[in-house]
């Protein structure tokens, strides 16, 4: 695990104590030198409950407001444990436009 994927971990799981968590780096699949650039968050908390998916997304972007001077692009993917448990699964993330790998 590299730094920021260690760091954004680390924080998501102090934060919202979820009962999944997954913080995948796809750097690797965009262009650019960059290795920690891009990254995909799954966090099913019972902290989302009573949050819309703008206010999720907000409390994550307020979170990493610092770090996202860093990052390139952050997914995510927010479900309450009931959302988790229907869907149990987040999407496939898009292929990057610019990548010279495919």
């Amino acid at each position: 695990m590299n730094n920021m994927q260690q760091h954004l971990t680390e924080q998501l799981q102090t934060a919202l104590s979820p009962s999944h968590l997954e913080v995948i780096n796809e750097s690797h699949n965009h262009s650019g030198p960059a290795s920690e650039s891009h990254f995909k968050l799954i966090v099913v908390s019972d902290y989302f409950n009573d949050l819309k998916l703008i206010e999720r997304h907000r409390f994550i972007n307020q979170l990493f407001k610092e770090e996202m001077n860093h990052i390139h692009a952050l997914a995510m993917h927010t479900y309450t444990p009931d959302e988790w448990q229907m869907k149990n699964s987040a999407p496939d993330s898009p292929k990057c436009a610019g990548a010279s790998k495919s």
